[in-house]
């Protein structure tokens, strides 16, 4: 790194304008000068010295980049790549706000080692994270990069921490005679269990000799000169094999994690003394759901509603759970959220004061498929299911609170449906196919057959990608072999695969 003028300077080796491989869409890249790690196979020896390229501002980095953005499309964007770009940390960081400022998409091609004391400053910026995982043990890294394993474990399990919240492509070249081999695989999907939520992709590339005519302008010797190029088609069936087990561990981990939450749901005792009761059921007779219900009537039957104080954290109920009560918050708040196939937990609604949930799933006698759980300490009256159905049920003016609250819920659903990001597009374009097949799909031999009703333009509307997103998701998906597309007809060739992003 240098420094002239006061003015944050880095080294630049080299730029491609129109790359299509190395982050989403179309890509301008810039490669940076400098890389900590020898590994092996190489095929940019040249970008290993830090003080070789040209020198160059975050502002021009700007300038060049704005020359080709015509070309990116609503997918396209920057790559910093390498050498290993997090290696110029302070340039680096100035230069990927600079681009997020002015609304370019950023993708960082990296091995996780560099300048640790730059990270929060350069991770929040970063969109898409391309994560080159050289091999899978302390001693396997030594021997093929020279370099401990320990940087990148401890750069996985402190990401978010830095403030990245995008996605991560991750990447492995395959070596034939060290990791074309199932174990491997697996050890692959137990190195990045740190971050597998936030894996949208993984890719097994099959190593190559082209780099070698560069050692020798470089006078270095090729450490692997006996080594012949992997076999593309062995490589992709070792792909398949990667992605598959990474999916069922998704899965497998996302049941863990709701189970590890599942603590359980509080027995529905009052726990508030006779006095308290009574005034709480007082107060609650002036909500438009309560205030249909004749006085007497409902003096009758208060005292079978159930009272409940509820802790911060403390489980309502949860998902699965049969329709045994309609809820009514008398103070404090209720969020209603799941678990996503991605391992994050999204928030559905809020109630709050007055507001009530369960009675929809009374009505239609069908289970919970979220869980409520106390945002705040709370207290919340329960109507019994057998009070509900004989009292309120047949009152059309208790139908029209109950469906008036539903619609406001459905537009809100429809408005954080909009809005979610949360989601990688494996699990977009999983849930879409499926979807159709629900809808549209046809059981022929075995299979089942999607016809293509929908334009590319409507279907990436559905899923919620866009349209090149959705494209190059369903091109992976045909090459891990989930699904093939022909004459307009879509056949799913493996439901489970598909299946495990979303169970």
């Amino acid at each position: 790194m240098k420094r002239q003028d006061q003015q944050i300077t880095g080294q630049l080796h080299s730029i491609e304008t129109m790359g299509l491989v190395d982050g989403p869409g179309i890509r301008t890249i810039f490669f940076l000068q400098g890389c900590p790690l020898r590994c092996l196979y190489c095929h940019n020896p040249d970008t290993q010295d830090l003080n070789g390229g040209r020198i160059v501002t975050p502002s021009e980095i700007l300038q060049l980049a704005n020359r080709y953005k015509p070309y990116q499309g609503e997918d396209g964007g920057v790559t910093f790549s390498g050498g290993e770009p997090l290696l110029q940390g302070k340039f680096l960081a100035e230069s990927v706000k600079l681009l997020k400022e002015n609304e370019f998409n950023v993708c960082i091609d990296t091995s996780g080692y560099g300048q640790k004391e730059y990270y929060s400053n350069i991770f929040p910026y970063v969109d898409t994270i391309l994560l080159d995982v050289k091999a899978f043990s302390e001693r396997a890294y030594l021997d093929m990069c020279l370099v401990k394993q320990k940087p990148l474990i401890d750069f996985m399990n402190q990401l978010e921490d830095y403030g990245f919240h995008g996605q991560i492509w991750i990447r492995h070249v395959m070596v034939p005679g060290y990791t074309d081999n199932k174990k491997s695989m697996q050890k692959l999907i137990q190195t990045i269990e740190p971050i597998q939520h936030l894996v949208e992709r993984l890719e097994i590339l099959p190593y190559h000799t082209m780099g070698k005519e560069k050692y020798k302008e470089l006078n270095k010797p090729y450490l692997l000169e006996n080594v012949n190029p992997m076999d593309k088609e062995k490589a992709k069936e070792f792909e398949i094999y990667a992605n598959v087990l990474l999916a069922e561990q998704m899965s497998k981990d996302r049941i863990e994690l709701i189970e590890k939450q599942e603590v359980e749901t509080s027995t529905l005792e009052t726990n508030v003394s006779l006095e308290e009761h009574n005034k709480i059921i007082r107060n609650f007779s002036n909500l438009p759901l309560l205030r249909h219900i004749n006085p007497e009537i409902l003096n009758d039957i208060q005292h079978q509603f159930i009272v409940k104080k509820l802790e911060k954290e403390e489980i309502l109920f949860q998902s699965g759970d049969d329709p045994n009560y309609m809820y009514i918050i008398y103070s404090g708040a209720i969020k209603i959220f799941n678990v996503l196939p991605n391992m994050k937990e999204q928030i559905f609604y809020i109630y709050r004061k007055d507001s009530f949930v369960g009675g929809h799933n009374l009505l239609s006698d069908s289970k919970y498929w979220y869980t409520g759980e106390a945002l705040l300490d709370s207290v919340v009256i329960t109507i019994p299911a057998k009070i509900f159905n004989i009292y309120f049920a047949n009152k059309k003016a208790v139908l029209k609170e109950i469906l008036s609250q539903s619609f406001a819920r459905i537009r809100w659903a429809e408005d954080l449906i909009n809005r979610l990001a949360t989601l990688n597009s494996s699990v977009k374009t999983a849930g879409l196919i499926l979807r159709l097949a629900e809808n549209f799909g046809i059981k022929k031999n075995g299979q089942i057959q999607i016809p293509m009703k929908f334009d590319r333009a409507e279907m990436s509307n559905f899923s919620g990608l866009t349209r090149d997103s959705l494209t190059r998701k369903l091109g992976e998906f045909e090459e891990l072999g989930y699904i093939h597309i022909e004459n307009e007809i879509l056949t799913i060739l493996n439901f489970d695969a598909l299946e495990s992003y979303l169970n």
